[in-house]
């Protein structure tokens, strides 16, 4: 993927991020151009080298016809099997740290179809996390404010994703 200064990308664990610049670097007497990056929603910088982008996860911003995909997985009524406590968290843990769009939806649907709010269960902050990704990321995807990406991610969950898709 091919990177330029003032494009927004996303970052697996941090959300839409914007790029700063192109740099290079010496480190270890090795010369790499490294991607300065600026968080959208809170003051965090980060460097990643070039040549490790895809290795990190960082992507394009999803497109419009891919967040109708996304909004239709927040609205299917398909139900997980139940798995002891542990695992579950465990299983979940490990979707979100993928950074894949598919998963972290799938986890927001499944856990708020099993009744958790975001909060300050193991859970609720898994579910807080997962929605913070994807309402960012719709966000920018739809040229809309932060509040308005979590009414859409709410539509898609009460099964009207047509709906959803048009805010």
């Amino acid at each position: 993927m091919p990177f330029s200064q003032g494009q927004t990308i996303i970052h697996p664990h941090h959300g839409p991020v914007r790029v700063d610049r192109l740099v290079e670097r010496t480190v270890g007497g090795q010369t790499r151009t490294y991607l300065d990056l600026t968080t959208l929603d809170r003051p965090l910088s980060i460097s990643v080298p070039v040549d490790r982008a895809e290795d990190v996860g960082l992507r394009a911003v999803c497109t419009p016809a891919r967040v109708a995909e996304l909004l239709g997985l927040l609205a299917s009524t398909e139900r997980p099997a139940r798995q002891p406590w542990a695992r579950r968290i465990k299983d979940l843990q490990e979707r979100l740290s993928r950074g894949e769009p598919d998963q972290t939806c799938r986890v927001i649907r499944e856990l708020t179809r099993s009744g958790v709010r975001p909060g300050a269960t193991a859970e609720g902050q898994l579910l807080r996390t997962a929605r913070s990704h994807v309402a960012g990321e719709l966000a920018v995807a739809l040229r809309i404010e932060l509040p308005a990406a979590e009414r859409v991610i709410d539509s898609a969950l009460d099964g009207d994703a047509a709906l959803a898709a048009t805010a």
